[in-house]
């Protein structure tokens, strides 16, 4: 039998910047004829290190890789060629274990959406220490002991597991933990498969399981060099969270090399200060305290916005300095939580960065409409389900196309994918992504996988359709959801081909919708501040470094809990039956050690940035860990904290940037009240103003109100998405109900007066009128309101039926919609008022709700219906109301009717009595307001003063003369448009 060949490890510590990686680099350099393999804990380490080897020279095609590339290294040397399942293959086993278990006490939790990921999470752990499902089931039984409750939750983990482990073997698959446990028992049997190749590791602080087991298999078992560098110095407190790792490590050295502290790695001028913290941070402050000599600064800031920008006008200094961009980390510990914020304010400074982040696959712009589409298919997608398809970038070569039919939703309240599907199909074209997606899930899981990843490519490929284009940097995150995504259907295809798991719509959805996009930083060589997570500047350093969001919650970060067993359980389970598992009972150590890394990282400038209050100015409170840095040096390092209030735009110096100029000019400068709007300058508008053939009295009036809204809702024909508004919907059809109610009501009585006699059949033909209309109109998107609104509006109508029936007028409707200059239709000609110069003359054209005439045939009422307000003769030229008496005037001249009065009905409210002008002695029976009645001089004048006033308006319009009139704009005295108007 073989005998093991010594234990090979070198174990280098020491603390930061005591020449660990200038050790590892060397003997890398040294063990170069014998290839050896570089192992740093990121992509973006590996590349970096890649790029220092071969510009050293001494190394061409350097081997630097990720844990992940040593574990598929192993795999390879071993002769292990399955590869594993990935991620979501993983999360969609776990899913239909949970789903298919019978399970009690976990059956709440097993519906939630992360049950999956805690359940893989679990598994990894479990595999990764090597746990099998006969192990777990023998120490959860010592664990649960006589606790028939902990009985119960155990039996159900190990239930889940064990089912977890079935599947895989019943597909014949394999997962990342035990494909990396086969290739090192692989290699435990068979250590010459590896070889002669060395194993160095730079930059790792702690190691999971299967790390570690990487690493002692490499140690132990196979005859070659392998180096494992740690950032650790005993008895020290920033170490202390390390102290496990470092015991781990050093039971498997061979050799030991501890490295002393240096300090020239540090710039000249800041080394001491540098140093300093370095060797005392977290430790009882002893001595005189140092000055901080502009090596090391506080930021103080309210709000996140002047944070970044405090932080950006420091890096505009050292930029406009000569230091170089790359040389200048911002270190936050969720960047891609603020990169929105970090690119606004980075640009508005000019400052070049780049920053690795992370992203939901819903979140990119072919992700967000593949899933949009896949609901609107096969799931029970909704209306906006289908807008978000639609408006994926070059779906639709008319994107306005999207915008129309967004409007018809809204109007019209539709809320299932399928009536605005239909919609779509009948004013359009047919949708046959979707019917290839109906299709193909009708087909089976494997056709459904095919045809969900052809539509992915197409939406990833239509904006460039006839395009050689490069991607933009927008552009980038779809091509990694394009990547991702396919990736994603081909595992779940080959869980699927393995006549396996059953894979509908739904658990595409699920998994999809799970993915996670890594985005990475530009290419090294554009020279670009970066912008990252502590972790990712563990394995180099940088001239300047910014710590920003030093928050308590942050920076220490709360601690997270385990999902199946919390600390106080592991504990319990190690003692009762030897079963050790992660804890994380030292959080705050383990965040010691990352400040304490981080920090260590600036050769030049060490900002640490905090806020006192947030971008709604709530108080936050400040980390400790910068009191811990404080409490190291004098008090100057507090009195020359820089600092910037919440909302600030002033600065101290010159301004960092063209924006910050503008903006110190504009507070400089004397205030000025914004311009207001201007006159209409266009002389083809204002040639087809003066030559329009007529104006309806209501637009008019809206003129009158604000010219303004006038001229964007009524000359501009703008059009908004929602359904109009319920009082606008409202009176259209309470019009038309009426409309239809007084002309059959006349039809069948001879007369559509209502009268105490006629107003049960008044109020039979109310409602039949009220159900045939009411399609027409939509009162409101939500169907219960919708239900609310008619029958009180139905309820309102009969009152003003009854209000009608005691008012004793003997004066009956006869004319009903009378229309007069209407270009729709077959009216009487356009009133015409004004001068008799032709410039001068205005034509009137409009539509009458309804006329009365006496029963002499001679004299007739003119009736306008309005909801509540219904303005009194004694206001119409103050309030600039003219609409009914040009009515009355049109009336006179296209009828020939003398007219004796003209009133605003209200159709709601509890006075349902009409108000507006009525001649002294005409209908003496009706119910009005005494204060209406006129004289026939006295109406007569008051007309002709209302016309002129339409005259004067209309020659207003005519010149294009716009002014913001906000206290008439809206019925609440309001501006319907204040971006536009700037008045409010």
């Amino acid at each position: 039998m073989r005998d093991h060949p010594p234990v090979s490890l070198t174990l280098i510590t020491g603390p930061a910047n005591s020449a660990k990686a200038g050790m590892v680099l060397e003997r890398y350099r040294a063990l170069a004829a014998r290839a050896p393999l570089l192992v740093v804990p990121t992509v973006s380490d590996a590349a970096h290190y890649r790029r220092e080897l071969a510009e050293s020279g001494a190394v061409l095609g350097a081997r630097v890789t990720p844990f992940s590339g040593l574990i598929d290294e192993l795999a390879r040397r071993a002769g292990i060629s399955r590869a594993p399942i990935g991620r979501s293959a993983r999360l969609r086993v776990a899913a239909a274990v949970a789903a298919e278990a019978p399970l009690s006490q976990l059956r709440e939790s097993a519906t939630l959406s992360g049950f999956a990921h805690a359940l893989v999470d679990l598994v990894t752990e479990l595999e990764g220490h090597r746990v099998s499902p006969a192990r777990l089931s023998s120490a959860l039984r010592s664990w649960a002991a006589s606790d028939a409750q902990r009985e119960r939750y155990a039996e159900e983990v190990v239930a889940l597991y064990s089912a977890y482990r079935r599947r895989l073997q019943g597909l014949g698959r394999t997962d990342a933990e035990l494909r990396a446990t086969e290739a090192m028992d692989a290699l435990r049997v068979a250590p010459a498969r590896w070889g002669a190749s060395p194993v160095l590791f730079y930059g790792f602080d702690e190691l999971t399981a299967t790390e570690l087991d990487a690493v002692e298999t490499l140690a132990r078992v196979v005859d070659t060099e392998v180096v494992f560098s740690l950032s650790y110095e005993p008895g020290r407190n920033a170490f202390a969270g390390r102290a496990g790792t470092f015991a781990l490590l050093s039971a498997l050295a061979g050799q030991h090399v501890a490295l002393p502290a240096r300090a020239e790695h540090y710039d000249p001028q800041s080394r001491e200060a540098l140093h300093h913290l370095e060797r005392s941070l977290f430790e009882t402050p002893s001595g005189t305290p140092r000055p901080p000599a502009d090596a090391i600064r506080l930021c103080e800031a309210g709000g996140e916005r002047a944070e970044l920008e405090l932080v950006g006008a420091q890096i505009v200094e050292l930029l406009r300095s000569g230091m170089a961009p790359g040389d200048i980390a911002v270190v936050m510990r969720s960047p891609e939580s603020s990169m929105g914020l970090i690119a606004q304010v980075f640009g508005e400074l000019g400052i070049p960065h780049s920053a690795r982040t992370r992203l939901a696959f819903a979140d990119s712009a072919v992700g967000r409409g593949l899933l949009a589409l896949l609901r609107c298919a096969l799931l029970e997608g909704s209306a906006l389900d289908l807008l978000t398809w639609l408006r994926t970038p070059g779906l639709l070569r008319r994107p306005e196309l999207a915008d129309r039919l967004e409007q018809t939703i809204r109007r019209e309240g539709l809320r299932a994918a399928a009536p605005a599907i239909e919609r779509w199909e009948a004013e359009h074209w047919p949708l046959s992504a979707v019917s290839r997606l109906r299709q193909a899930g009708a087909e089976g899981s494997r056709a459904l996988l095919r045809a969900i990843g052809a539509e992915l490519a197409w939406l990833f490929a239509a904006p460039h359709h006839r395009r050689a284009a490069t991607l933009s940097t927008l552009e980038v995150p779809d091509a990694s959801a394009l990547r991702a995504g396919q990736r994603a259907l081909e595992e779940l295809a080959e869980l699927g081909g393995h006549g396996g798991l059953t894979i509908g719509a739904a658990a595409i959805h699920e998994a999809l919708s799970a993915l996670e996009l890594t985005l990475e930083p530009a290419s090294p060589d554009w020279p670009a501040v970066s912008v990252l997570d502590p972790l990712a500047l563990r394995a180099r350093r940088v001239r300047a470094l910014f710590m920003c969001g030093l928050q308590e919650g942050e920076f220490p970060a709360t601690g997270r809990r385990h999902a199946f067993f919390s600390d106080q359980e592991r504990r319990s389970l190690a003692e009762a039956s030897g079963l050790v598992l992660d804890r994380r009972e030292d959080e705050l150590a383990v965040e010691r050690f990352l400040f304490y890394a981080t920090v260590s990282r600036a050769e030049r400038l060490l900002v640490l940035s905090y806020r006192t209050a947030d971008d709604d100015g709530r108080p936050q409170v400040p980390s400790l860990f910068v009191n811990d840095v404080a409490d190291h040096f004098d008090d100057r390092i507090w009195r020359e904290r820089r600092r910037r209030a919440l909302g600030a735009v002033a600065w101290p110096g010159p301004p960092p940037g063209p924006r910050a100029q503008r903006q110190m000019d504009a507070l400089s400068g004397p205030r000025a009240a914004p311009e207001p709007i201007a006159a209409l300058r266009s002389q083809p508008v204002l040639r087809e103003l003066r030559e329009r053939p007529a104006w309806s009295a209501s637009s008019l009036e809206a003129f009158s109100d604000c010219p303004v809204r006038w001229l964007l809702e009524r000359w501009m024909s703008l059009q908004r998405l929602e359904a109009d508004p319920e009082p606008l919907a409202r009176g259209a059809l309470s019009h038309a109900v009426l409309e239809t109610t007084l002309r059959r009501l006349a039809e069948q009585e001879g007369s559509g007066r209502v009268t105490e006699r006629t107003l049960p059949a008044a109020r039979r033909l109310l409602a039949q009128a009220l159900r045939e209309h009411a399609p027409d109109f939509v009162l409101s998107a939500d169907p219960s309101r919708k239900r609310a609104a008619l029958r009180r509006l139905e309820l309102d109508l009969e009152r003003y039926l009854e209000q009608e029936a005691s008012s004793g007028s003997s004066f009956a409707p006869r004319h009903f919609e009378l229309g007069f200059g209407m270009p729709d239709d077959d009216s009487a000609e356009a009133l015409t008022i004004g001068a008799h110069e032709v410039p001068s003359q205005v034509r009137i054209r409009g539509r009458i709700d309804r006329v009365d005439v006496d029963p002499s045939g001679r004299q007739a009422i003119v009736y306008d219906y309005k909801g509540r307000s219904a303005p009194e003769a004694g206001k119409w030229l103050s309030e600039r109301r003219f609409q009914i008496a040009l009515y009355m005037r049109a009336v006179t001249e296209r009828l020939g009717l003398e007219v004796v009065g003209g009133l605003y009905q209200p159709l709601v409210g509890r006075d349902l009595r009409p108000r507006g002008a009525l001649a002294d002695d005409a209908a003496p029976e009706l119910r009005c307001v005494s204060a209406d009645r006129r004289s026939a001089a006295e109406l007569e004048s008051l007309i002709a003063e209302a016309v002129a006033l339409a005259v004067e308006t209309a020659g207003e319009a005519r010149a294009g003369r716009l002014q913001s009139r906000p206290r008439t704009c809206t019925p609440a005295g309001r501006c319907a448009f204040p971006g536009l108007c700037r008045c409010e």
